[in-house]
């Protein structure tokens, strides 16, 4: 079938990482480290716990050895770091054992390979640097040559110096706890430094020596740390568990809600509202099949006693049950159910005969090494990763389609015959899902070829369990990918739902002038708001408040805008009748005629002041006559009788206040376009900040999905900042103002409310909030742009009479330069880059690469 080939490619890839590692085997042990020549090492080492700004507190360590030259592996130290004896060598200098006997540290991160230099007399210099983030509770974390063990109220640091340096000259042993302190320290340290900085400095007052001490630190952090080193708990993962499922299931009571707001209109079943219906109930039934698989397996590996063959049993099942019932949703031809069934046969079939493909061995028993296992595996989850995106695909497609959200074709349909729906292409999409499969797996190969070298690189390349170990690792991470990319993909199944809400809005909107004024438009229109542009929440011990921010963000909406509707145009009353303005929204043409004269005659004016009239200057007071009588509204549609438009009221600010177009569904597709170009812009630079700025980047080497991840990354930035260009244009005739530019603030001001308060929960909580500052900002610019592109298509028709876009959105806007609009922008520029500049976000999670 298409694709074959690409996936093939992957596996051909991943066993060729993996071969070297068995073909270099050879039957040779580890040297043991000799302490040899060490007794006149220097050895000082640093550990520094940083808890401020950040969800987990990060451990640094930095350790520096000056071995003398008689040392037996001192040469071998400036030999190249993948040698046999240089790898030795480090393993003596930085760990209690060699080879397997001390276990991979796969929550270890080093800024890169330990720097080596030569000095004078032979002797070399060595400078190892390590970081991790306390994460886990009651387990070992062992950072460089500290342990760090994370208890309910206190945390326990100690020094763990490797054998072979046992002997050697501790010059200095320093521990920085960071705030508040240390509860107590063995031996009492010899100075405190900065307050709470520990300092060891061994010496032997008789002989002269120093050796290394055994040095325990107790910590006791401050609440908040205390309960971010408990995320990997059961409980609290079953808690983050409960916490996603009652806020996707408020979401579908919203949307159940909202359907049954909409029934009373049509008593026919109407799919647009079935789709939203039976979807409300899908969401809830794939996060439990998404999630519960990662709940289960937590579970089991505490239990300590699994099977690989079981967590394979259970992972491809839950993964081909949720590829079913997205496919089951969509109910595509019969052609796509036959890819589905195809790509469903190789899962199907590796874990009906485990036995089959040599996956069947248990944890603690020989590992699984042979080419058969890994390459079933592969293929089996690169084809479930497949199917997830095809049912995906169809369901997105189902509901644009029956939304009337993607275009008819007029193909294959007789002269004057009605337009079809169009077909999902299966030459089109199976390449394409094809292609993303395996880039997504060749990714996730390297990334994972590029973890197991950061956690063995002090292992001998040349040990015969060495090219073992390695692709038993393989395997399993194949195994994990099935759930692991099953839930990265599903993490996105948000833009399936607002699909499933643009649809009805589009085919089942009341034709008024706002959403806001139907009932069932309103609580549909206020429940897309939090999916479309929410980007808080996902905070440490904020996985049961989560639901929280979905009437958060809906209230702030429906109040930034009810707040200020008053304040309007197009709420602004006649002065004979009392009407709002609103009324006369149906006489588009004749206000656009009226404006038209209007900046007219305000151009001969400003002429006239300025002398730049011939002989016969008009009168100055015909054209205040003419600018009066542009005033005068006459009876026409719903008004009774002749009117006048209120003094403060030009009929410039009236046509403006219509929008682009005639309801507020188009002004909020204008709104989209308007926003496209400002917003992609804006999705690199947030997507810059979130996966390659600073540290964030190394992050991104590490996480098995970090490139295909920042890749849908800019997919997620572009839809929040046009779904806010969707907003601006739907709500574009009540919101205050009179130019797109003060129309945009109270759309960023609902959306930076919740932001406020989720930098005030990262305050309380201690971690950073940094980057929530830049995103209303970044909103505040963007907006600010669409809302003065809105008002620029709203003279669409002029545009042939003038030479430049920027010259029409002058005459528009009444002015001789654009200082005022430019120096609004240029302010937002500034604002943008300088809390980029200044107040970047650190690194606040672990990177994904630990196991």
């Amino acid at each position: 079938m298409p694709g074959s080939r690409a996936w093939a490619a992957v596996v051909v890839v991943v066993w060729v990482l993996l071969c070297p590692g068995s073909a270099r085997a050879a039957d040779t042990a580890d040297p043991a480290c000799v302490s040899t020549g060490l007794a006149e090492a220097r050895v000082s080492t640093s550990l520094e716990l940083l808890h401020d700004d950040r969800t987990y507190t990060k451990v640094v360590t930095r350790q520096t050895v000056d071995v003398p030259g008689d040392w037996a592996f001192a040469e071998a130290l400036l030999l190249s770091r993948h040698s046999p004896a240089h790898t030795t060598a480090m393993a003596c200098l930085t760990r209690q054992a060699t080879g397997w006997q001390d276990p991979l540290r796969w929550w270890e991160w080093r800024p890169g390979a330990p720097e080596v230099m030569a000095e004078k007399g032979g002797r070399v210099r060595v400078v190892y640097e390590a970081h991790s983030w306390v994460s886990q509770y009651h387990e070992n974390l062992d950072v460089g040559i500290w342990r760090l063990r994370a208890g309910a109220g206190t945390w326990s640091v100690t020094l763990r110096p490797p054998l072979a340096l046992s002997g050697a000259r501790w010059d200095a042993i320093t521990v920085d706890p960071g705030a508040p302190g240390v509860e107590s320290a063995q031996p009492w340290p010899t100075a405190v430094e900065d307050g709470s900085r520990l300092v060891w400095r061994p010496e032997n007052r008789m002989t002269g020596s120093r050796s290394a001490p055994s040095v325990t630190v107790a910590v006791k952090p401050s609440w908040q740390r205390l309960w971010a080193a408990q995320s990997e708990r059961l409980t609290a993962q079953g808690l983050d568990w409960v916490g996603g499922l009652v806020s996707t299931t408020t979401m579908s009571a919203l949307l159940l809600w909202a359907a049954a707001r909409y029934r009373p209109r049509r008593r026919t079943r109407d799919p647009v509202l079935r789709n939203l219906e039976y979807w409300a109930v899908i969401a809830v039934a794939l996060f439990v099949l998404t999630y519960t698989d990662d709940l289960i397996h937590e579970y089991d590996v505490r239990r300590s006693a699994w099977w690989f063959e079981d967590a394979l049993l259970r992972g491809h099942v839950f993964a081909l049950a949720t590829g079913a019932l997205l496919l089951a949703f969509a109910k595509p031809p019969r052609r796509v159910w036959v890819v589905g069934a195809l790509l469903a046969i190789p899962p199907a079939v590796t874990m009906s005969l485990p036995e089959g493909f040599d996956l069947y061995q248990w944890w603690d028993d020989q590992p699984m090494t042979s080419d058969l296992a890994l390459a079933a595996e592969t293929t089996a989850s690169c084809c479930l990763m497949a199917l997830t995106v095809l049912g995906f695909v169809a369901v997105a497609w189902r509901l644009g389609v029956d939304g009337e959200l993607i275009p008819k074709t007029r193909r294959g349909v007789p002269s004057g015959g009605q337009p079809r729906d169009r077909e999902l292409r299966l030459r089109i999409v199976v390449p394409a899902i094809a292609v993303w499969t395996a880039v997504v797996a060749l990714c996730y190969a390297l990334t994972e070829e590029r973890n197991w070298q950061r956690a063995s690189w002090l292992s001998d390349r040349g040990d015969p369990s060495y090219g073992i170990q390695h692709r038993s690792d393989f395997v399993w991470e194949a195994m994990w990918s099935v759930s692991k990319g099953q839930g990265w993909i599903l993490t996105y199944s948000w833009i399936l739902t607002a699909l499933a809400m643009l649809a009805v809005l589009h085919t089942r909107r009341a034709p008024k002038g706002s959403p806001l004024e139907d009932p069932a438009d309103r609580l549909l229109f206020l429940a897309f708001f939090p999916v479309a542009v929410s980007i808080s929440g996902g905070r440490l011990a904020n996985s049961l408040a989560e639901v929280l921010w979905i009437p958060v963000y809906m209230l702030a909406l429906y109040a930034a805008v009810v707040s200020f509707r008053s304040l309007a145009v197009l709420e602004q009353r006649f002065e004979v009748s009392k009407w709002p303005l609103a009324a006369a929204a149906a006489a588009r043409r004749e206000l656009m005629e009226k404006s038209r004269v209007y900046r007219e005659t305000h151009a001969e004016l400003r002429r006239l002041d300025q002398g730049l009239f011939g002989d016969e200057p008009p009168e100055r007071q015909v054209l205040e006559g003419r600018l009066d009588d542009l005033h005068d509204w006459p009876a026409a549609g719903p008004l009774p009788f002749p009117d006048r438009l209120p003094a403060q009221v030009s009929v410039v600010d009236a046509a403006l206040a219509l929008g682009p177009r005639n309801t507020w569904w188009a002004n909020g597709v204008r709104g989209v376009r308007c926003a496209l170009v400002p917003g992609l812009l804006a999705a690199v630079l947030s997507t810059w900040a979130g996966f390659v700025r600073g540290e964030a980047w190394r992050d991104t080497l590490l996480d098995l999905f970090g490139l295909p991840g920042m890749a849908l990354g800019i997919v997620y930035w572009l839809s929040t900042w046009v779904g806010g260009g969707f907003f601006l244009g739907a709500l574009w005739r009540v919101l205050p103002g009179r130019r797109g530019a003060v129309k945009a603030i109270p759309v960023v001001l609902a959306f930076s409310v919740p932001l406020a308060l989720d930098a005030l929960f990262g305050w309380f909580t201690q971690e950073g909030a940094a980057n929530l500052a830049l995103y209303a900002a970044t909103m505040l610019l963007v907006l600010t742009v669409t809302g003065i592109a809105l008002d620029l298509d709203t003279f669409r028709g002029e545009r042939r009479y003038w030479q430049s876009r920027l010259g029409l959105l002058l005459s528009i806007y009444q002015m001789r330069y654009y200082s005022l609009q430019v120096a609004y922008l240029i302010g937002q520029l500034i604002a943008v880059i300088t809390i980029w500049q200044f107040f970047a976000e650190p690194a606040a999670t672990p990177p994904a690469g630990g196991k």
